[in-house]
This record gives structure tokens, C-alpha cells and sequence, in this order.
């Protein structure tokens, strides 16, 4: 703003004639002028306010009225005060006081600062109304209306020209963020209120006018949504304040401020040089040009030391940070951190997972070779591993036996993409499917990396032992995903291939032995996990197996085999067989020479040239048979019933019940509430189309004809069952069958062993509202479709139960006290099976029992 606007005034006589002299400036006359007028009043001339509100107005000149002809256009006259100080008191009364003459007045062009005309709606709307012209207004003005002024302004021009230099102190980020949003009085009002006090009729009537104008103007247009969010961001931020800023009036120096204009006044050209006379105010020209020289050594001390060069940590402590302020630091300082960690998390996979290839296969090396995986649904599928030779030839009906020559490896990286190739296995319809050569093995992993090592599921499933196999257990890739578990399925040998006990196999074995061979697979399979499945992410000392109905029978038959100690933590059977073998080896070998007479074989030799298909046609269809439904009378008396499991007194050396009646009680709290196994079984398990089939609605009448006809119905028990089980429709006949042929016979188990629990799935679906066989199991692999809230509840409850087994090998709900857990909608444990206590007392159970 350093810049003034001149008025050309026409030069007179006495301007020229003195225009040699030098006059003083402006500001020092009327300073002399106010210390004369205060002298009359006050005995204190150092004051700055004038004593009136009308000080500020031009007194005449005597002589002025008097020749009102030559005072020309846009020219003020000055007088001069007299020799001694003193001034005409206008009456007359001092005789020898002096007269101002035509030549001694002086007529000066007055400079105006920009921004000082009175020009309506421009630059004097936010301006107040000053007393005299703009530097003595600015000169004379209180320090209280100064800071009244910065407050409604808001001018770093005032805030430099407080008391002692003071700042107002810079508000905080969370006092700037809420100040943004405040909505302020608008400064024209209180400017306006400021020019009415003063009394001044010039400033009165302009500031009615621009009141008015301001009125009848339209109101200010909304801010857009743009401006919504830049300029808070815009107000947080503190701007420099350059020396251009300073210079412009923007910085601490203001507009127009008093040093301003007397440097501006010492232009040569445009002042008067009539002669000053002395009229004792040089003290206090002394001492303004003191304070002026103090304020400018410290404006630059003040300069200087906002250049001087400020550590990091001392601007840290100066800054007085709010509440506000702290959270708001907080939340950035959280969500960096929060990025942070993603990207480590996201850099760390990389770095310790191994490479895609074309951005879906991914490679990892086995005790074998490499082996090349898929991406599938989110997690790595592996397929098709071999991890043991192939049962052919003179391997066939011999144990299981690893990969460990290099001769039997493979060279480069086996592409495991596919899916593997099933055993051979007779479907319920009587046909048969698979390959011998079938011991392989499938992995399904979400991350394939050497940290943070995920538990390890074995899936071992089958409907019967002689097939299908490995039905719907197949391992889930959104699961293994969503719930950071390894899901590893291999298969096993079934039917004559797996479990076929000859005394012509037993002789040519060592030791001494034949049967159970899928038991053999299962323990193969189980120690290759030991080995490799670190390769895949998987913990070793993590490894659950589940096994559903027939896979099942032989998870529960495994665990009491000491031929499994450390190939795993823990296990979970679902709807498995209760009966297990309890004939000798020699006795299952002589019921099993049959095989040996159709096929006209005499030895070991001769089976293994028999074909496949040959052997499955041999077979006899009582080996396939197994009653499922309401127990019958001739039931009692078939003794000889086949039974594919054998005591081969390697594997299995006594009855599985034995062994849980001879094992040891827990003594401490962990034993008790981390079980080595889990047992249960759904409410509907023998529900099948058959049955479903015979009538179409299953009405009371039909129950209860059904009962009657049954083993039941000759022991009289058909009202006491159709009473306990209010069985009047298909739903009630179906939980009878499943309590006396699955679950009752498999708690009896399950009370052997002090610290097994033992659920029953009761949550139901379809029209009937059935908990069938596989309910629980397509619930853990997410292959269950509920259509209710309940199904929905249900389906989370199995889902906590067995993958919080599986992480921390407890399950929730139970208690040693309360040991049968009811899966509904929750898990709810009880303490007995009323049911179950009634078929026991009855000896139905467990003489009536499924097997496999």
C-alpha cells in the first residue's frame, strides 16, 4: 500500500516564495495543535485523545471569512501557532497577539493514502470512521478500540499495533475447524455502530446510506459443495506471510499506519517550506521519534528472531494443542498405522509366499519334487498327490508303503491341477467305479508360506466301506479361506481291496496278517502330512481328523490304535458305527473263503491276477447288506453277519470299547476339557428315500402299523414308543429308527470315555423338518443352504463348535457333568438322553446297533 494518490492544486505566490524553506511535517503541526488545545484543559499534553468529539474538525483561520475570494478550490488552511505557544482565545482580549497575514497562510497539497477516499461501498465500508484526516485518526486512536477493531476485522495490521507488540494467540486445529462452521455477524454492522458513537455527521450519513444499501442487497450466495471441503482444509493450513505481505499492509505493519506517512511526507515536491517557528512541543517530537526508533528495533528483533532457524522440538513444545487437536492427531496417527500394517501384511505374504506363475499356479516342494498347484475361490488346491506307491501287483493287498526311493519320484514339477482318481468303490446301485491305482491325496490351502502355520483338517469320508467314497466330504476352498484351516482328503482302498482277510494273505505277509488295509492308507496318508504339509502352511502338531459315517468307524477305531500315537491332536466322528470287530482274525478268514471258492483260487498269486471287476462280481451281496431300518426279528438270529473290520492284531488288537473302558482317567483340567475325540450324529439319520417312499403321508395309523410289524411291535412296546415319541407322523418314526441304530449306540460309546463330548443335531429342514445325516458336516464345509433365521443360527452354532475344536481343542458347551449337546438353533448341553436310557433298559440297545 506504500503508495499516495496526489491532488494537483494550483500553486500560489507565497508557495513559490517558499518553496526553498523547509516545513515540518504534517503530523508534527497537528500534534502542536492538540498539545495547545489539551494545555488549556489538562496539565498532562502527553494525552492522544482530543477533548471533544468535534477535535477532529477544522477550526476557522481568522481572516478567513473576511476574503472568502482568495482561498482557492481544494486548499486547507493551517494556522500557525504564535511564537509562545499560546492561541487566540477568538475575542480579542490579548492585544499583543500577532495576526495571520495573506502571505503567512500556507496552502500544502495534501496527499491521500489509497484506500482513504470516501468513496460509499468501496474502501471506507469496512472502515471506521477516524477523527481529523487518516493519520491523525490513526495516530490518536485507543489502544481499546485498536483491539476492538482486530476482533472484528480480523487485521494482522492491528494485532502489530497493540499494546507492547502483544499477538493474539493462533487458535488451535479443532478451534479453527469449529470456527469455520460458526456463523459470524457480519463487520459492516458493528463498523456502522462504531461511526454513529463518534459523532461525526459526514460518517453518520455515509454509514446510514451504506447501511441501507446493504439492506436492500440480495444476501450473500451459499457456499457450494466444493468450497464445503476445500476451505476447511484451506483454513487449517497456516499460511507465510512474505515481506511483500508486510509490505502491501497485509503483514504486521497495517495500512496506512503513522510511520507510513511521514516517510511519505518527506517527498520534497510536495510540501510547504514555509518557516517553522518554534512553539515548544520539541520534547515531545523527541520522544515520538524515540518510541518510533524503539518499536522499529524491536519489529526487526521480532523479524530477526522469526528468521533465526527453530528445531523441530521446540516448535513441538511452543504448540498448545486442544482436546480436539489430540484426537484429531490421534486418528491420523491410527489410520497410518492401520495402512501400516497392511501393507506389511500385504509385502510379507508376498515375500514369503513363492511366486504365480501366469497369476493363477503357484509351486511348493514335497519329499518327492516340486508339485504345482491352482488358485481356486480364494485359496491354493493342490490335487492329486501321491503320497504312497500305487497297490498294484504284488502290492496289492499289502500295507500301504511311502515314496521314499528316488526311483519313484518324478523329475521336474508334477502338475497337480485336476482332480484325483477315486479307489474303486461299488455305488449304491451296484456299479462300480475307480482305480486301484488311486493313493493320492488333495490339499487345499489358503496361504502357501513357512509362518504363522494354519491347523491341519484330515477329511476321511465314505458311506459304507465298501463305497461311495469320499461322498460329500471334498474339502471346501472358501472355508479353508474364511476360517485359516488346511483341508487335506485322502483317499483309501474300499471294499475286498481294503479290507479282504485270508489266511492265504495272512501266510505270505509279515507280520502275520491281513485286513484293515485302509487303515494302512489312513496312517500313510497321515504320516506324509508329518512331513510336507509345512510346504502348504500347515502346523504338523495341528492335525484334526473328521470323519463322516463309515469314514467315521474308522477315525473311532484309529484313535485307540497305538499305530497313531503323534500322527495326530485331535479327532471328530460324525454318525459313525457303533459295532466294532470283535471276532478273531482266524474266525474273519474263514468267513471270508468264500471269495477263494467263486474266484477258483488257491492262493495269494491267483487273487492278485484276478482283474478288478472280477473281484468286486465275487463278492458276496450279504457283505453289501446292512439293516437300517426298524429293527426285525430275524435280526437275533443272524450271528454271522459280515463285518469288514478285523482284529488283525497289528492295527487293532481288541475291541475299540475295550480300549476305552482300560484307558486312563484325566486327572488334571486340561485332559478333561481338551478331548482327544468328539462323537455325535444328527436326530434323522436313518432317513432315506425308501423309507420316505413307502407311504405318502405317514399318518398315526401307518406308524403305528409300522412299529407293530417290527422286533418292537412282538416285545409290546408299540404304545410306550408312539406315547414317548408322540409318533404320529414320518419325522417321529424316523428319530425312533436313528435313536435305536445310531445315536444311543454311539452315546453308549461315548460314555465309556470320561472326557468325550457327544452332540445331536435336532435342527431341521424341508417339509418333514428333518435333520438329516449329513446336516452337521455340510454345515462345517459351508454346503448347507439355510432358508430361516433358525437355519441360519444353526449353521453358525456348528460352525463355532468345530472350528473353535479345531483351533484351541476344546469345545464350548460342554461340561464333564452335562455331556450330550443339543445343536438347534445353539448349542445347548444337557445331562442325559432320556430316550437312550429307555432303549438300554429295554436291551435294544446296543444289540440292535448299525454297522458299517
Amino acid at each position: 500500500m506504500g503508495e499516495l494518490e496526489e491532488k494537483e492544486t494550483p500553486q500560489t505566490e507565497s508557495q513559490g516564495q517558499q518553496e526553498t524553506l523547509e516545513e515540518p511535517k504534517e503530523t508534527d503541526k497537528m500534534l502542536d495543535s492538540k498539545k495547545d488545545e489539551a494545555k488549556e484543559k489538562s496539565p498532562t499534553p502527553q494525552t492522544s485523545k482530543p477533548a471533544s468529539p468535534n477535535a477532529g474538525k477544522k477550526s476557522p483561520v481568522p481572516g478567513a471569512e473576511g476574503n472568502p475570494a482568495e482561498k482557492p478550490a481544494g486548499e486547507e488552511i493551517i494556522d500557525i501557532p504564535a511564537e509562545n505557544g499560546s492561541k487566540s482565545n477568538g475575542d480579542g482580549a490579548d492585544g499583543d497577539e500577532k495576526k495571520i497575514s495573506k502571505e503567512e497562510r500556507e496552502v500544502k497539497p495534501k496527499k491521500i493514502p489509497i484506500g482513504g477516499l470516501k468513496l460509499p461501498g468501496f474502501f471506507m465500508k469496512n472502515k471506521p470512521k477516524a477523527e481529523g484526516d487518516g493519520a491523525e485518526g490513526e495516530l490518536l486512536e485507543k489502544d481499546k478500540e485498536q483491539a476492538e477493531e482486530k476482533e472484528a476485522n480480523g487485521d494482522a495490521a492491528a494485532a502489530a499495533a497493540g499494546k507492547d507488540g502483544e499477538q493474539k494467540p493462533r487458535p488451535g486445529l479443532g478451534q479453527r475447524l469449529r470456527n469455520f462452521f460458526v456463523r459470524k455477524p457480519a463487520a459492516d454492522k458493528e463498523q456502522q455502530k462504531k461511526q454513529l458513537t463518534n459523532g461525526d455527521a459526514d460518517a453518520k450519513s455515509e454509514a446510514t446510506a451504506e447501511a441501507a444499501a446493504a439492506e436492500d442487497a440480495d444476501p450473500p450466495p451459499k457456499r457450494g459443495l466444493l468450497n464445503a471441503i476445500k476451505l476447511p482444509i484451506a483454513n487449517m493450513i497456516p499460511k507465510k506471510r512474505s515481506g511483500d505481505d508486510v509490505e502491501l499492509g497485509l503483514g504486521k505493519a497495517g495500512l496506512a499506519s503513522m510511520e507510513t506517512l511521514d516517510d511519505s511526507l518527506k517527498d520534497q515536491d510536495t510540501v510547504d517550506r514555509a518557516p517553522l517557528k518554534s512553539n515548544g512541543a520539541d520534547d515531545l517530537k523527541s520522544e515520538l521519534k524515540d518510541e518510533k526508533l524503539a518499536a522499529e528495533q524491536k519489529l526487526a528483533a521480532e523479524e530477526e528472531e522469526r528468521e533465526r532457524p527453530v528445531s523441530l522440538w521446540c516448535r513441538l513444545r511452543g504448540y498448545k494443542c486442544s482436546v480436539d487437536d489430540a484426537l484429531i492427531v490421534f486418528g491420523i496417527l491410527l489410520f497410518m498405522l492401520l495402512l501400516g500394517v497392511i501393507g506389511y501384511v500385504l509385502t510379507h505374504e508376498t515375500m514369503t509366499s513363492p511366486p504365480l506363475r501366469d497369476g493363477r499356479y503357484i509351486s511348493t516342494v514335497t519329499g518327492c519334487g516340486l508339485v504345482e498347484g491352482v488358485k481356486d475361490d480364494g485359496a491354493f488346491a493342490f490335487r492329486g498327490i501321491p503320497y504312497a506307491k500305487p497297490p498294484l501287483d504284488e502290492l496289492r493287498w499289502r500295507p500301504a508303503q511311502l515314496i521314499e526311493q528316488i526311483d519313484d519320484c518324478w523329475n521336474g514339477t508334477l502338475q497337480v491341477h485336476n482332480r484325483s482318481t477315486v479307489c474303486t468303490q461299488r455305488l449304491g446301485n451296484g456299479t462300480t467305479i475307480g482305480e486301484e491305482d488311486c493313493l493320492y491325496l488333495d490339499v487345499v490351502t489358503p496361504h502357501v508360506r513357512y509362518e504363522n502355520l494354519l491347523p491341519v483338517v484330515v477329511l476321511i469320508g465314505a458311506d459304507s466301506l465298501a463305497g461311495p467314497s469320499p461322498g460329500i466330504l471334498r474339502p471346501s476352498a472358501r472355508y479353508s479361506r474364511s476360517h485359516d484351516v488346511i483341508f487335506v482328503r485322502p483317499n483309501f482302498r474300499l471294499g475286498v481291496f481294503g479290507f479282504l482277510a485270508l489266511e492265504a494273505l495272512t501266510k505270505e505277509s509279515h507280520p502275520h496278517t491281513s485286513g484293515n488295509y485302509a487303515l494302512t492308507d489312513i496312517i500313510a496318508a497321515l504320516k506324509w502330512i508329518q512331513l510336507n504339509i509345512r510346504n502348504f502352511g500347515g502346523n504338523p502338531q495341528s492335525v484334526t481328523l473328521l470323519g463322516y459315517r463309515a469314514g467315521a468307524t474308522l477315525v473311532s477305531a484309529l484313535v485307540t490304535s497305538k499305530k497313531l500315537e503323534g500322527l495326530y491332536t485331535r479327532a471328530w466322528a460324525s454318525s459313525a458305527s457303533a459295532i466294532f470287530p470283535g471276532k478273531p482274525l482266524q474266525e474273519s478268514e474263514r468267513l471270508n473263503q468264500q471269495i477263494m471258492a467263486t474266484l477258483d483260487c488257491q492262493d495269494a498269486a491267483c487273487l492278485r491276477e484276478t482283474s478288478s471287476e472280477k473281484l468286486w462280481a465275487a463278492t458276496p451281496d450279504t457283505w453289501f447288506q446292512f439293516p437300517a431300518t426298524i429293527p426285525q426279528a430275524q435280526e437275533l438270529t443272524n450271528a454271522n453277519r459280515h463285518e469288514w473290520l478285523v482284529l488283525d492284531g497289528d492295527i487293532l488288537y481288541q475291541h475299540p470299547s475295550e480300549s476305552w473302558k482300560l484307558a486312563p482317567i484325566p486327572t488334571n483340567a486340561n485332559q478333561l476339557h481338551q478331548p482327544r475325540l468328539v462323537m455325535g450324529s444328527t436326530a434323522h439319520e436313518a432317513h432315506t428315500l425308501k423309507l420316505r417312499e413307502l407311504h405318502a403321508n405317514w399318518t398315526a395309523e401307518e406308524v403305528r402299523e409300522y412299529i407293530q410289524n417290527s422286533q418292537l411291535g412282538a416285545l409290546g412296546l408299540t404304545d410306550e414308543i408312539i406315547k414317548r415319541y408322540n409318533a404320529t407322523n414320518y419325522a417321529a418314526l424316523v428319530a425312533i429308527i436313528t435313536d435305536i441304530r445310531t445315536v444311543c449306540p454311539l452315546l453308549t460309546n461315548a460314555r465309556l470315555q470320561p472326557t468325550v463330548p457327544f452332540y445331536v443335531v435336532t435342527q431341521g429342514e424341508g417339509s418333514d423338518k428333518l435333520a438329516t445325516v449329513d446336516a452337521d458336516v455340510q454345515a462345517i464345509l459351508g454346503r448347507y443352504e439355510p432358508h430361516t433365521v433358525e437355519q441360519r443360527r444353526f449353521v453358525s452354532a456348528m460352525q463355532q463348535l468345530f472350528y473353535y475344536y479345531v483351533s484351541h481343542g476344546t469345545v464350548q458347551s460342554f461340561d464333564t457333568r452335562r455331556r450330550v449337546i443339543i445343536v438347534e438353533q445353539d448349542a445347548q448341553a444337557q445331562e442325559d438322553h432320556d430316550h437312550c436310557n429307555y432303549w438300554i433298559g429295554k436291551d435294544i440297545v446296543p444289540r440292535f446297533a448299525r454297522v458299517d
